[in-house]
């Protein structure tokens, strides 16, 4: 099956999502499981960031949209879940690690152009009227697999990957290629599950926080931040 070519969305504007009120519904943190075509790399753990969990944590319905996002999911391919909820410390750590990254890729960069690119990646964690997208439970990082052969697909960047290149739409605009097909996969896929996804990142899928209420426009969010497990 052929999927629609993604098209441009407008980048995240940190004022306009912390101006849509959060009633939040009070729904629990629900541990994910594997199974065959759904695997489970935390990467930030693996990655030694301090403060990262060693499983993923979701709210409940944001689980319940991931199940039903995997069956309208070609049997050859499968998920792998790379983030969910993280503790505000796991958002500091990893801000702080992009803004090295951005720095060592941009030396011309002023600090106006680190902080622009720095937020289209990393939320900042301590935004009171704007709680961290992974830090409500209600964001989910994945990537594709061929449940064929075991690989990683091949979706023309690496997860985190601070470039315009890790844009959803970002392969449009060059000549065919795979990954081009798979992220157009992905994308439909999750939205078709309920699931609103940030125009920077690929990999990167919201249910019922700000970010998911502005790009569905919906009139608020229903997930804040969770604090503790």
């Amino acid at each position: 099956m052929r999927y629609p070519a993604l098209t441009s969305a407008p980048e995240l504007n940190w004022d306009d999502l912390a101006a849509i009120p959060i009633q939040e519904n009070g729904e629990p943190l629900a541990e994910l499981e594997p199974h065959e075509r759904l695997r489970l790399r935390p990467a930030y753990f693996s990655d030694g960031i301090p403060g990262a969990v060693n499983h993923i944590l979701l709210r409940e319905s944001v689980i319940a949209r991931l199940m039903q996002a995997l069956e309208l999911l070609p049997a050859r391919y499968g998920m792998e879940v790379l983030d969910g909820w993280r503790p505000v410390a796991v958002q500091e750590a990893l801000r702080d690690d992009f803004r090295r990254k951005i720095m060592q890729r941009h030396p011309e960069f002023s600090e106006t152009e680190i902080a622009a690119t720095l937020d289209q990646f990393v939320a900042n964690p301590h935004n009171r009227a704007m709680p961290p997208p992974h830090s409500t439970g209600g964001s989910v990082d994945l990537t594709l697999f061929d449940t064929e052969t075991g690989l990683a697909l091949d979706m023309g960047t690496a997860f985190d990957e601070p470039s315009r290149k890790s844009h959803s739409a970002a392969l449009e605009a060059l000549p065919h290629s795979p990954a081009q097909d798979y992220r157009r996969m992905l994308v439909h896929i999750m939205r078709q599950a309920g699931f609103s996804n940030i125009p920077t990142e690929w990999w990167h899928f919201d249910y019922g926080n700000q970010n998911w209420a502005f790009y569905t426009r919906q009139t608020h969010a229903l997930y804040g931040m969770v604090t503790t497990i």
